[in-house]
């Protein structure tokens, strides 16, 4: 088989198509072959070559590969489906029910299953079977999109069931807009925000980096259950927004078994002395801790997921076009490890804070401040426009339109949420006349909705800290969940501490750990720095 006008294609796309029409199965295995497939079968896609592409994904088997073949299903269901042809399109991805189980296979169910909840579908039970079958891998979601399938499933609360996915359909879209993007901004750049920065105290960091005494791996890196925060309007000030409050409230953090959420704290300051002096204190000694700055290896970085985002679908199901990974604050780790029968939590996202002040419309998106790009850059320069500029100055500016056009689409989809979410309580008022446990349990399903946005809305006298967090949302009953000194919940974190780090710095009252700290990190590049910040001891 061939392209339609092989001699119009570059000749790097020519001689891949060429390299790939020559893979058989006898030649060059079963597994080699349908990833042959795969890939001719995006290029054709690529080109508009659309009957080439259905092909190229149809001449993959079962036994040649369990995953492709769940790719290429996939894939020609989009195909018919971006083709308006409804039933055959369900019945192509109905072949990949049932198959696989793992972190790649419950993606692609998973999108299948936000695909069939679109108008075009309409197939709610059978969206439900496909979130069933991926809530291994996406429980926070799977478990959302169960509850809107049984709202849109029945007449009565149908329209309920509309707007709750229109609400998790943009609190997933406002969480991919504050999510960090690693990557930079052009090939000769390295993007602003690759390292955060985690304060905590001495006896932590001994524990992260040091093995202990009987020869095992260090202690993990833990994330937190929100009830230990020092902010007591945490997770209250997004609902009062929605509600239209505009006064202080404080009240006690939720606690709810069923969702719990789970965080870990960053932040772009690096070498802060209101932060040292705040938190990381050893014996309740101000400014007394360390500020680990860890490298963008730290956190999850591919959204690609194993390539599950290689097809894109018509307008008639957008909604399914999304990147996999953009859609999870959580999911349970494909290589769970043992620890004491417990499990660690694979990388994370991590996302900007979102400073809010309830009496006025004040919005600032948690961001680098204009000296931490003077202390990188120091006294170096540019050429612009034929004209030397200060190095810092051009960065700045440059990240600052970056941080503006974030700041413009996190409002506008801010905005959208709020009026989103006033449409359903309207709903579910007029639902509670005739049927109150329907009304409670749709209220239940607007805050576990909720949930992951809670924890990234802070109050703005905390802006200074300039707060990124890892939001992890499971129940306490999952097996990753721990607990320490009988009130103290967490879950430990799969990536090692000492292997991502790119730099320590010691608080002002930390001094006397300098040489020591230099004794563990002795076998790796870790930068170690005193603080640059003035403060008389005590």
């Amino acid at each position: 088989m061939s392209v339609d006008n092989m001699e119009n294609l570059d000749e790097e796309t020519r001689k891949k198509i060429e390299k790939l029409l020559k893979v058989t199965r006898e030649k060059d295995g079963n597994e080699s072959y349908a990833s042959a497939q795969i890939d001719k079968g995006l290029i054709y896609y690529n080109l508009n070559q659309r009957k080439q592409s259905y092909e190229s994904f149809n001449n993959i088997n079962k036994s040649d590969s369990l995953t492709r073949y769940m790719m290429a299903q996939f894939g020609m269901g989009g195909m018919l489906a971006g083709d308006s042809k409804f039933n055959e399109a369900l019945k192509v991805w109905s072949n990949i029910k049932g198959l696989g189980d793992s972190l790649e296979t419950a993606g692609l169910k998973f999108r299948v299953g936000v695909a069939l909840l679109e108008d075009s579908f309409s197939e709610y039970d059978e969206a439900k079977q496909y979130f069933i079958e991926a809530i291994e891998y996406y429980p926070y979601e799977s478990y959302c999109y169960q509850k809107i399938c049984n709202l849109l499933s029945d007449s009565r609360l149908k329209v309920a069931g509309k707007k709750s996915l229109q609400l998790l359909n943009k609190t997933l879209e406002i969480v991919e807009i504050l999510k960090l993007d690693f990557e930079p901004d052009s090939s000769d750049n390295k993007s602003p925000e690759r390292k955060l920065a985690h304060y905590t105290n001495t006896s932590i960091t001994n524990l992260l980096l040091e093995k202990n005494e009987d020869g095992s791996l260090p202690s993990f890196f833990r994330l937190n259950t929100i009830n230990n925060v020092n902010d007591p309007s945490e997770g209250h000030l997004l609902i009062n927004y929605l509600k239209g409050i505009r006064e202080n409230s404080f009240y006690a953090p939720d606690f709810d078994k069923d969702l719990h959420a789970f965080i870990s704290c960053f932040t772009f300051n690096h070498d802060s002395l209101n932060q040292f002096r705040l938190y990381g204190k050893e014996a309740d000694k101000e400014a007394s801790g360390v500020s680990l700055v860890f490298k963008k290896e730290f956190f999850q970085l591919d959204n690609s997921l194993g390539g599950l985002s290689f097809l894109s679908f018509e307008s008639n199901i957008q909604s399914a076009n999304r990147d996999i990974s953009t859609l999870v604050i959580n999911k349970h780790s494909s290589m769970k490890e043992s620890l004491s029968s417990k499990t660690r939590v694979s990388k994370q996202p991590v996302m900007r804070c979102v400073y809010i002040d309830p009496t006025s419309s004040y919005i600032q998106l948690a961001q680098r401040n204009r000296i931490t790009f003077f202390r990188e850059f120091g006294n170096e320069t540019v050429v612009v426009q034929n004209r030397e500029k200060s190095k810092a100055e051009y960065e700045w500016e440059e990240y600052k339109k970056y941080i503006d056009e974030k700041t413009v689409a996190f409002s506008d989809a801010f905005r959208t949420l709020k009026s989103t979410y006033e449409s359903i309580i309207k709903e579910k008022k007029a639902i509670a006349s005739d049927d109150l446990e329907s009304s409670n349990k749709i209220d239940i399903l607007i805050n576990e909705i909720l949930l992951p946005l809670k924890y990234l809305i802070k109050h703005s006298t905390f802006q200074e800290e300039q707060e990124c967090r890892m939001v992890y949302v499971t129940s306490i009953n999952a097996p990753e969940v721990n607990i320490a000194h009988k009130k103290l919940l967490f879950v430990e974190y799969e990536a090692e501490v000492k292997e991502t780090l790119n730099k320590v710095y010691i608080a002002p009252a930390a001094t006397e750990y300098q040489l020591y700290l230099a004794w563990l990190l002795r076998n790796t590049d870790v930068k170690i720095e005193l603080s640059n910040n003035p403060y008389r001891q005590t």
